[in-house]
């Protein structure tokens, strides 16, 4: 069964909208909220531990007051707020100005921070609203959006809503789908997106094989409705238009 990693929760209170979105948001790289989408909408947005915060990260080794994204006029800057304990592509930091893609890390959860929609080769529906509002054109071609539901038989586990870039599974528990499972390699599989927007899934010389669909792979694309199935653990891959 995935680890709920029992003492991580990640929810975001939302703010009132604003007339237009500035387009920035993070994408949570871990369960629970793997593949979680935030969007920024305030001039500062604070994260920790605490309830109070605008991320509430419910993580035993975040500040509870950990660290805030500004809004400034040269773009976004993370801001440390406690201890120099927030991590930016590697390295700690006091005061950081943002790039998109850049790697956020605090205490266990990490986060990638995307500067606009154009940072991505697909678009989320949330944000085609704001981009109506906003006059900005909607490009004519079709974006996916990709999930992968774990299942038990007929029953539904876990959704994870949308993929990120980059996803692995396995039996470490830094992987993104950590399974608690010894027949599972500590590195097992990697789920990966493509430059056109589509996923592949790529067997790391795991001790017991992936297996997509009955058949053994060392790598190869996804299609929707394929099941993926991974030690004892089955997992059905879904895209479609977004």
């Amino acid at each position: 069964m995935l680890d709920s990693w029992g003492q991580m929760e990640l929810y975001k209170r939302m703010p009132q909208p604003q007339d237009q979105s500035t387009g920035a948001y993070l994408v949570v790289q871990r369960l629970p909220g793997v593949g979680k989408r935030i969007e920024l909408w305030k001039d500062c947005t604070t994260i920790g531990r605490s309830r109070d915060c605008d991320i509430f990260l419910e993580d035993i080794t975040v500040h509870r007051k950990q660290a805030s994204i500004l809004h400034t006029p040269s773009g976004y800057m993370l801001r440390d707020d406690h201890s120099g304990d927030s991590v930016v592509n590697g390295q700690s930091v006091r005061e950081q100005v943002l790039n998109s893609g850049d790697q956020l890390l605090f205490g266990n959860t990490p986060i990638i921070f995307y500067a606009n929609e154009g940072t991505r080769p697909f678009q989320l529906p949330v944000s085609r609203g704001h981009e109506l509002r906003g006059g900005k054109q909607l490009d004519s071609q079709p974006t996916l959006i990709a999930r992968l539901v774990q299942t038990q038989g007929k029953s539904t586990i876990s959704n994870i809503e949308f993929l990120p870039p980059e996803m692995t599974i396995g039996r470490h528990r830094d992987c993104a789908i950590f399974l608690e499972d010894l027949s599972v390699s500590r590195v097992h599989a990697t789920i990966r997106e493509l430059p056109n927007g589509e996923y592949e899934i790529i067997d790391n010389r795991s001790a017991t094989g992936t297996f997509v669909n009955g058949q053994a792979i060392t790598q190869q694309m996804l299609r929707h409705g394929d099941v993926v199935q991974i030690g004892n653990s089955n997992f059905k891959f879904y895209i479609s238009p977004a």
